[in-house]
């Protein structure tokens, strides 16, 4: 049976029909009803009003059909249970949420999780109702899912035997706006006979589920009039059940309504609903859910799958893994348009009228310029959340100096808008703002660099700060015009650090892994990669690592040997002597390193595994084993004393500096729209060399 076959049989057969019967419509026979099979009174075109609004009101709200979907899908084959706080935490004043955000060591602002509950069950124990959420963020879909509900009787999740209606109110145009009326158009519209008569008699008995979606979508001279016309509507019929939903941002108090806000997507709803959308028999075949999931998970895509938190930009998600089966390498083009979808896109979906201050007299581009200039700003200056009146006074000076700006807007109308209509901008707590997503932040904090000609500046000020590692990869992305100016100003910046006096320490390993891997002319690995590999087993750590790998993935599982720390553990494990010995062959194979006798060297690995001290050994004899191990292997590699004279302190600072930037080079390379062939052939050859 197919979702809106089973809600038709169910709604028929439970409490639903049950409440059409007790109105005495003429036609019903109460015990033919009883006494046959529904599909047979189907057949014989009996009640056939009866199916007929249930079929009608699932084509009308069942369906969901979003920004570029082909067709449309049926709303409860992908539809997740929402969760929502009962205490909108932006109610109160928090002076500490940027120490909260760095102690959550997460990239979601909404880090909070204690305290949620599932939607349904708040649905069914508050008779009023006020659904709020921040754009895109599932509030009308949740609606539309608990009129399903409540169709499918006791069957169903709702427990209230009530027929559901749905108005959208964007369509309150009119300053005489009659609710009754409207809630009767509905009901027509699904084929529900004598309506007049009977929706007078619904609303008396409180039969009704009145579902109010969209407040905030109200055209903005009309909204105070529906507000009012809602009050009163709900006070004379205060025996039905009502939900109404309303974005946060543009929330207003109902006297008897009890305030929710959906909160976003976890990590197993994001599963959940990857899963949903992909259960094809096709997809299941070729288990495509759970190869986006996995993809979802890598570290390249961890800004990605930030934006999966909110249900519509997952959706956008899905939407562009269906296409590819895999997300694009240029993020930058993946966040644009996810930032368009909330700009613009999502709002002309809706069919919206032009009604804010943003669309009547600040274009779409105008204003991602001005979001990009509060992105930079606060960015640079390490604020992540940021006080209403600092915002403000960001988009007053953008304003005054953008001479084909519109100088006559208020500061604080702007911002209000942009929360309420596009979601870019919410309010965390009393007057405490911060970005939607990090990864949005990001983005039109590399667009600002690229747009303004701040990539040296930015290079000098920041390469070496982790947290801006995205932004410059988004910055390479965003540089259709060649990325060389980024790349060069990154080994500049490289080429820099050898000259202070931590630096110097490197030029020595750096010559010496130059001239170890200068003379393997014929091995199949680039000199950069072999230098990579000559350097990590020098100073063997995580960036220089990154390096290596870069160009030689395939010796991932034994080149991860860190021998500075491992050294004493061979005492123990004959199995790292092992690995050692694979190494050296790969080292062999590939002639990464020349000047080595690797015959002599596997055979002195070999001889100390049979001489490893046992459990008897004293620490003086275990200590002696290793210094001799560790001279063997110096020796074999020409290492002297003068070269290893670096503490771990030491070469971790080298390590997120030198070769951390230049491993940045390298990822912004991959990620890199356009590189002009000759410029990045002379940056490799640099790369890893004294200068």
């Amino acid at each position: 049976m197919t979702g809106i076959e089973t809600t038709i049989v169910t709604a028929l057969t439970n409490n639903f029909i049950g409440q059409m019967i007790k109105s005495g419509w003429e036609g019903i026979n109460k015990n033919e009803l009883l006494n046959k099979d529904v599909g047979q009174l189907f057949k014989e075109g009996k009640y056939l009003f009866l199916r007929e609004y249930t079929q009608r009101y699932w084509e009308r709200h069942g369906m969901i059909k979003v920004l570029k979907m082909s067709k449309p899908m049926d709303l409860e084959s992908i539809y997740i249970n929402v969760k929502c706080l009962g205490n909108l935490v932006r109610d109160y004043y928090d002076e500490n949420l940027e120490n909260k955000y760095r102690e959550s060591k997460q990239r979601r602002f909404n880090f909070r999780d204690d305290g949620k509950k599932d939607g349904l069950l708040l649905a069914n124990q508050e008779q009023y109702l006020m659904v709020l959420g921040d754009p895109g963020i599932g509030k009308s879909t949740f609606l539309r899912k608990v009129g399903l509900e409540a169709l499918k009787g006791n069957k169903g999740s709702y427990q209230h035997p009530l027929t559901p209606v749905l108005l959208e109110l964007k369509n309150f145009k009119e300053n005489e706006i009659n609710i009754q009326a409207l809630i009767e158009e509905e009901f027509k519209i699904c084929g529900f006979p004598n309506v007049e008569k009977n929706i007078t008699n619904k609303l008396e008995k409180g039969e009704l589920l009145i579902l109010l979606d969209g407040l905030d979508e109200v055209p903005t001279a009309n909204v105070y009039n529906v507000i009012e016309k809602i009050q009163d509507f709900v006070d004379r019929h205060h025996k039905n059940r009502f939900i109404l939903s309303c974005r946060t941002a543009a929330r207003t108090h109902l006297r008897q309504f009890t305030d929710i806000e959906i909160v976003e997507f976890d990590h197993q709803q994001i599963q959940s609903f990857i899963e949903h959308w992909f259960s094809s028999e096709l997809d299941r075949k070729n288990e495509t859910a759970k190869n986006c999931w996995e993809l979802l998970q890598k570290e390249e895509y961890k800004s990605a799958k930030e934006l999966a938190h909110t249900p519509l930009l997952l959706t956008f998600l899905c939407l562009v893994y269906d296409e590819n089966q895999s997300f694009p390498t240029n993020r930058s083009r993946l966040y644009q348009d996810a930032l368009r979808i909330l700009l613009e896109t999502w709002s002309a979906e809706k069919r919206l009228p032009n009604r804010g201050l943003v669309y009547e007299n600040l274009r779409i581009e105008q204003e991602e310029i001005l979001l990009s200039e509060v992105a930079y700003q606060n960015f640079v200056a390490d604020k992540l959340f940021l006080e209403k009146r600092e915002i403000v006074n960001q988009i007053k000076d953008h304003l005054k100096q953008n001479l084909n700006a519109p100088q006559h807007l208020d500061g604080e109308k702007v911002l209000k808008t942009i929360e309420i209509e596009q979601g870019i901008l919410v309010e965390r707590a009393r007057n405490i703002y911060s970005f939607s997503h990090l990864t949005l932040q990001e983005y039109l904090t590399a667009q600002y660099i690229y747009d303004n000609d701040l990539i040296e500046e930015a290079v000098k000020n920041y390469v070496t700060e982790t947290r801006w590692q995205e932004v410059f990869l988004l910055v390479a992305g965003l540089m259709r015009g060649k990325a060389d100016k980024l790349l060069l100003a990154m080994e500049k910046e490289a080429h820099n650090y050898l000259k202070t006096p931590l630096g110097q320490k490197l030029v020595p390993i750096l010559q010496w892994a130059d001239e170890m891997t200068k003379d393997s002319v014929d091995s199949p690995i680039k000199p950069v990669g072999r230098r990579a590999i000559a350097n990590y087993l020098v100073i063997a750590n995580v960036f220089a690592y990154g390096i290596a790998i870069a160009y030689v993935p395939e010796i991932i599982h034994v080149i991860a040997i860190n021998i500075a720390t491992v050294i004493t553990e061979i005492l123990f494990t004959p199995d790292l002597i092992d690995e050692f010995v694979l190494l050296v062959n790969l080292l062999a194979q590939d002639r990464i390193v020349s000047k080595v006798n690797f015959y002599q060297l596997i055979a002195d690995l070999e001889a100390f595994k049979q001489n490893i001290p046992d459990d008897k050994a004293t620490k003086k004899e275990r200590r002696e084993f290793a210094d001799q191990f560790l001279k063997m292997w110096n020796t074999a590699f020409n290492l002297t004393p003068e070269l290893l004279n670096l503490s771990i302190q030491e070469i971790r600072k080298i390590d997120k500096h030198y070769f951390y930037i230049n491993l940045l080079v390298l990822c912004c390379q991959k990620v890199a729209v356009n590189i002009s062939p000759t410029v990045w052939q002379e940056i490799e050859d640099r790369m890893l060399r004294i200068p």
